[in-house]
Order: structure tokens, then sequence, then C-alpha cells
């Protein structure tokens, strides 16, 4: 499979008053900087699948460093690259390194990890309470409630006391260590061989709701400072902040990332409200979304009262055995808003904004990644049978059980010609990724518009096929599509395509199996025609692919010590799998 499967991206200019360019650019292709000498493996239009995880904490991040960690930014790129690192007395190496890597340790902490622990290690009470204690459960989660509460679970952000003591030292800290983050990365950068990107958090949890992003920049020219919570406690701020200071002309360029959407509790998303300028910005930046992580699955949730075995049911930490709220003791107000937030709510709710207001385009066509959210200074650390719980737990059941409902996390995938920042940022841009539970599985996901055959038995795609991330505006017949996927280490089970329509002033979703294992599972190829598709309804579709089932790292573990029996919510098998950037229909006419 060598053939272009290409797409377009759009992008949008920044200038407020010229807001009808904002709103043109916002879906034309954008230029991406090109190398003047490629790497030896370029071909022109010849993609191939890239790895890499694009959420990863170091001892940078306060809630990393409270619990054990005391791994750096150049360590984590070090294990992305193949090098071993300790966890608690236990080595760990990745079997097979990856492509690229974003270390995003949250903003929030820069100043005071920074005077705290490396490298000005301040003789401060308050610094003294975080770095004396030794790493234990018990002790990180003391310090978790001490340090990280106060600061930004509250309703309103707070700074620590000691920068409300002395903001002008933390101010120099903060841009200190910000510079020492875009060290790391420049450093780590080997074009052809391993992307290292800059990148950092932006940490919002009011009263508990994770509302984060995941900034992520396309090349060494960022921003001054690391865009925190703490002065800019509005989403609508961080994208202000983004226009301002990360500019065109400066060679600067970023995507937003939002993560954890299964614990917003259905904020932050706000489009059916917000201005036309923060819904141009929105679109601008907020390209992706990370599906699954450490944290659980954001793909969906079934509406209130519909019983899920199949569909959303996949690493569901809002009703994991952990949380004290159990499913049926939400009402419906608050289990439909809190579903609002997953990832296939959010691609309705974009449909439904589009068709409001088709000039301002769609305000939430989001590609789908996943990452780890690894606090270890691990990424890409996934593996079921290798992964035991966060560092602190490895080689500890007892611990690792207190984190029974937590997963390994995902990885991105993204299809690009070479291994530069210029052609993985230009991927991640125009949406050409998908996202997996941990499985390196190859996924393709293609639609051709115009009437042509798509076929199994034909490598290539026609020149007017549509690839996963992209959109067409008219269509001279039915859709068809195409998946053509490769098994990882376990055989393929099932794929299945999930489209979500607008048509009659309300949305639907279906999930509609295409292929579905009978013998071999290495390898999958299937194309399926759309039935139900509407000219005048805005639509999108999106790929998803299944494993044979296997054991959950939970069960490995509690088997490999004799004690399942102690720890009955471990057992359990999973069918990990991945899900495609969908392909959106929007028609021009509306």
């Amino acid at each position: 499979m060598t053939a272009c499967w290409g797409g377009t991206q759009p992008t949008a200019m920044s200038d407020k008053e010229a807001e009808s360019s904002l709103q043109q650019g916002a879906s034309e292709a954008a230029a991406q900087p090109v190398d003047s000498v490629h790497c030896d493996s370029f071909q022109d239009g010849e993609k191939r699948a890239l790895w890499g995880d694009l959420h990863v904490h170091t001892a940078l991040s306060l809630d990393a460093y409270a619990f054990g960690t005391i791994a750096g930014p150049e360590d984590a790129f070090a294990f992305a690259k193949g090098g071993s690192i300790d966890l608690m007395g236990h080595s760990a190496q990745l079997e097979r390194p990856l492509d690229f890597t974003a270390v995003t340790d949250h903003a929030e902490w820069l100043d005071l990890m920074y005077i705290c622990t490396d490298p000005e290690r301040a003789d401060d009470l308050y610094c003294q309470s975080l770095t004396q204690q030794k790493s234990s459960p018990r002790i990180g989660a003391q310090l978790f409630r001490e340090y990280v509460v106060p600061t930004l679970t509250g309703p309103e952000p707070k700074k620590t006391p000691i920068c409300e003591e002395d903001p002008e030292r933390c101010a120099v800290a903060a841009g200190n260590q910000w510079e020492r983050v875009q060290t790391a990365a420049n450093a780590a950068n080997d074009p052809c061989n391993f992307t290292a990107f800059v990148g950092f958090e932006w940490s919002a949890t009011p009263s508990f709701r994770h509302t984060h992003r995941n900034l992520v920049f396309a090349s060494d020219q960022v921003t001054a400072q690391a865009i925190d919570y703490l002065r800019y406690p509005d989403v609508s701020q961080l994208w202000e902040q983004l226009e301002r200071k990360c500019r065109p002309e400066d060679g600067c360029d970023v995507v937003a990332i939002p993560h954890n959407m299964n614990m917003g509790d259905g904020i932050s998303f706000d489009v059916e409200t917000e201005s036309e300028a923060n819904l141009l910005l929105r679109a601008k930046y907020e390209r992706l979304a990370e599906i699954h992580q450490e944290k659980g699955t954001s793909e969906c949730l079934p509406a209130f009262g519909v019983t899920d075995e199949d569909d959303c049911n996949f690493e569901l930490y809002l009703t994991s055995h952990s949380q004290a709220k159990a499913r049926e003791d939400f009402e419906q107000e608050e289990w439909e808003k809190t579903r609002s937030t997953y990832v296939r709510s959010l691609l309705l709710r974009g449909l439904a904004a589009y068709q409001a207001r088709p000039d301002l385009g769609n305000p939430l066509q989001l590609g789908i990644i996943g990452s780890t959210d690894n606090h270890e200074a691990t990424p890409g650390f996934v593996d079921e049978a290798a992964w035991g719980g966060p560092g602190f737990a490895l080689g500890n059941l007892d611990a690792m059980m207190t984190r029974v409902d937590f997963n390994p996390g995902g990885i991105v995938a993204v299809w690009a010609e070479e291994n530069t920042r210029e052609a993985v940022f230009a991927a991640l841009k125009r949406r050409e990724v998908y996202g997996t539970s941990g499985p390196r599985i190859e996924l393709r996901f293609a639609a051709a518009t115009q009437g042509e055959t798509l076929s199994c038995g034909l490598p290539g795609l026609p020149d007017s096929a549509v690839t996963m991330g992209g959109q067409f505006e008219e269509a001279a017949a039915t859709p068809n599509f195409i998946v053509r996927a490769k098994a990882d280490r376990e055989d393929l089970d099932k794929i299945e395509i999930i489209k979500g329509a607008y048509a009659d002033g309300d949305v639907s979703e279906t999930v509609q199996p295409i292929w579905t294992r009978s013998e071999s599972g290495r390898e999958a190829c299937a194309v399926w025609s759309d039935p139900s598709f509407d000219p005048a309804a805005p639509a999108f579709w999106y790929a998803r692919v299944k494993e044979a089932p296997t054991k959950r790292w939970s069960q490995v573990k509690c088997e490999a010590a004799g004690r399942c029996d102690d720890f009955p919510q471990a057992v359990g098998t999973i069918q990990e799998r991945a899900w495609a950037s969908p392909i959106w229909y929007l028609p021009s006419g509306n």
C-alpha cells in the first residue's frame, strides 16, 4: 500500500479584523514548510505509518514527582528511542521504540518544580515538605492532596504559596524551565530517525472536572511562555494567547488536543453559545482529540437508559469499579451532559453547529489520536503484559490493584512521507492520523465520492478519494468507503464503520459491521457503500478495528501472582482496537 492517500489541511488567518479571511482560511489547504533535503526513504506521495505518544509527563510535573518520578524530559525522549529507565527499582524499556514523541508537562508547575527541585533546590519549608518524603502510594496521595488539589481543582485556580509571595521569582523560574523543555526536545530531535516535539499541557481542572489541552508545536519556534491555567483559566483565553503569541510570520504553529473528556462532566465545548470569533479560533487550533489514554476511553457513552455491551463498553472509567457512583445513580440530565463531551458526541455537535452556521465551518472537526498520559517519563509503554500500573506500583500487586481501573494507555499513528517534524506535524494538522488502545494495528480509511469504484484488489485510490481526516462538499454518487487493516500481534476480529448525521433537526448515530473474522485475522479489507446517504445532511464516518479478545493487564498480573481470588475486579478480557480519524461530508449548499 504505497499509493498516495493524501488529504487537505485547513488553516485560518489570525487577525480578528480580517474575519472573512479567517473563515476562508479555515477550509483551505495550508502551506507547510518544506525541507530542501528529504530523508533517503522519501518518495513523493508515498506515506507510511509512524508511531508516537503526544501526552507524557516527567518529574517537571508536580503530580508525577509526588508519586516518585525523578526522570526528566531528556530521559523520556531517550526512553522513546529505545533506552531503559528505572521505575522504583524495576527496569523498563520499549521492545519497539517510537518514531515521535511530545513531552507535555503541566505548564502550571514549571516554576514550582524549578525552584523546589532542579536546579534551585530551594531551602524553603514549602519545598521541603514536597521533596523530603520517601515516595510511596500513600505519600504520593498525601502530596497530591496537599500540593495539587489546592492549586488546580478548586472552583478557581490558585497560585502556590511560593509564587504568591514572590511572583517575580516564579516568573523567572517558569521561563527558565520552559527553556529547559525546549532544549530537551530540540536536542532529541533527529530528522529521519526520531521526531521530538516541544509541548506542554494547559491543565484546567475546575472543581475536579478535566478540561485539559495538550499543546504540540510544529517546530522550535514556540510561544515565549508556556500558557498556563493559573493566568488564563478559560479556554477562550488559551485561543487568544495562541493567536497573539504563536504567529505564522514568526514560524510558529501549534495544535491543541483535548483529553480526559470522560472526566470533564460535559463542560468546555460550549460551541452552541460561543462567539463567532471563538468558534473560528477553536476550529483553527483544536484539530485533534485524544480518544484513549490511561484514565479510560472517551469514544462514547450510550444514551441514558440504553444497555450497551459492545459499542461503547470499553475501558469506561466513569462507571468502573473504583468510582463511587454507579451508572444507575446518574440522573438523565447529568448523564447526557457528561455524554456530550465524549468524542462521538462532540462530532455530532459539530455537525449541528455547522448546520446552524455553515459560513463558520465545523468547530468540532476533530481527528482522533491515542496517547498514554504517562506520568513516569515512559512514552509508549503500553504493553499489557509489561505494564503494571503507575511506576510507583510496578512489582507491588497490592499497589497495582489500587489503580485497577487504569490501563496502559494508547498511542497515535500518523501517515507521513518521512519522519521529520514538518511531515509528522503536517499529518497531525490535516488529521491523517488515528489512535489505538496500544497495539500497532495498521489502518487505512478512505472514501470515493465521485462514482469511482473502490476495490480491495487494487493497491491505490482514485485521485479524488478522500482519506481519514478529510472532507467533501459534494458527492456525484452514494459515497463508498474502503478500510484496510493489518494486525499487530493479535488477530483482527472485526471492522466497523460508525456514522453520525444531522437531518431533520436531529442527530443520529449508527454502527455498521463491515468485516468479521472467519479464519485468518492477519489482514483485512472491506468496501462498504452507505445506503442511507442524504445529500442534504451533514455527516461523518470513522472506522473502528477490533482485535481478538485477550487478557487485560490486571488479569495477567494477578494470575502471575496466583492471587486473582483476592482481586476479582482484576479478572477480565479486552478487545484492543484502533479508531481512524473521521471523514466528513459538509454540504456547501446549506
